[in-house]
């Protein structure tokens, strides 16, 4: 055995047996223990890598560095999660106010391929769809083509039990995305932000349910067609709570996986804690709060989108 304590034996031929009287021979076999040491071990780290680059072209960003998994763990030991702080550190990094940059909207020049998901749930009224397009359609008309590729996703919910079945996996029939979970990708990933912009203020409000988790599904299967050096960036705009917290929150962990997950809840109902718990490390570059529906169509809440996605600006 390699652990845990295990026997190894040796062994010798008789060359010559015993004639007559003669003395017979010592033992041909000899064992011995071996390999004591415990079957359980915890896993071995390797070393920090580098500090990556800082986040944020201003106002308080981070750079991170992390630690890999030299050896894992045997049996019951144990390793780290890849988020704790033994493998995952951030520091903070330009710290100077974007004041030198703010003469109107900012504009993205960082090479990212970004997912807009966008909330068209009841909760919001026709009011509040209108400001989210807004919202939506300032941001994009403010990512430089050359670098930036965003793809646009409306989202609201089944309207009844059977439809949610479908959109859930729970019935063996296959969902329709648009009829049954009223889910829609305004655009494919695409740099033509005019194109998209004219898109968006074209939508019509859904106003149903907020099947929040299958949009995050929907977004990590968009990422396929993603630049491989490109940085991917998910961003939600949502002001309601989800229909299910839970399969909410394991969508999101998998698609944390793939990208990083910007959240952009607007107003007093949106379910901070859980938006919170499932933002992307560290939290706070990853929740821009709208405090309601009437701030959407602010220059500062866009900018300060842009400036927590984008590193450069």
């Amino acid at each position: 055995a390699e652990c845990g304590g295990g026997v190894r034996e040796r062994m010798r031929p008789v060359l010559t047996p015993m004639e007559n009287e003669g003395k017979p021979c010592d033992d041909t076999e000899e064992t011995e223990g071996c390999n004591a040491q415990s079957c359980n071990a915890d896993c071995v780290l390797a070393d920090w890598t580098d500090w990556g680059a800082c986040t944020q072209a201003c106002q308080g960003g981070t750079s991170r560095r992390e630690r890999a998994v030299d050896t894992p763990a045997a049996g019951t030991g144990s390793c780290p999660l890849p988020s704790s702080k033994e493998r995952l550190e951030f520091r903070d990094c330009n710290t100077q106010a974007c004041t030198g940059y703010v003469q109107g909207f900012l504009t993205c020049k960082s090479k990212i391929d970004l997912v807009v998901l966008l909330d068209g749930s009841g909760s919001l009224g026709v009011r509040g769809f209108d400001a989210a397009k807004t919202y939506v359609k300032n941001l994009v008309s403010h990512l430089d083509p050359a670098q930036v590729q965003v793809a646009v996703q409306i989202f609201s919910g089944p309207s009844n039990w059977a439809a949610y079945q479908r959109c859930t996996g729970v019935s063996p029939d296959a969902p329709d995305m648009i009829k049954d979970c009223m889910i829609e990708w305004v655009n494919h990933f695409s740099n033509d932000t005019k194109k998209i912009v004219a898109a968006v203020d074209a939508l019509k409000f859904p106003a149903s349910t907020t099947l929040t988790s299958v949009a995050l599904a929907e977004a990590a299967s968009e990422l396929v067609n993603g630049r491989e050096d490109a940085n991917s960036i998910v961003v939600v705009v949502t002001d309601g709570q989800p229909l299910s917290h839970e399969r909410t929150k394991t969508a999101a962990e998998r698609l944390m996986a793939k990208a990083r997950v910007v959240w952009v809840p607007v107003g007093s109902a949106a379910p901070l804690e859980m938006i919170e718990e499932l933002a992307s490390l560290p939290k706070k570059e990853n929740v821009v709060k709208i405090p309601s529906l009437g701030y959407l169509a602010w220059r500062k809440y866009v900018n300060d989108l842009i400036v927590q996605t984008c590193p450069e600006i």
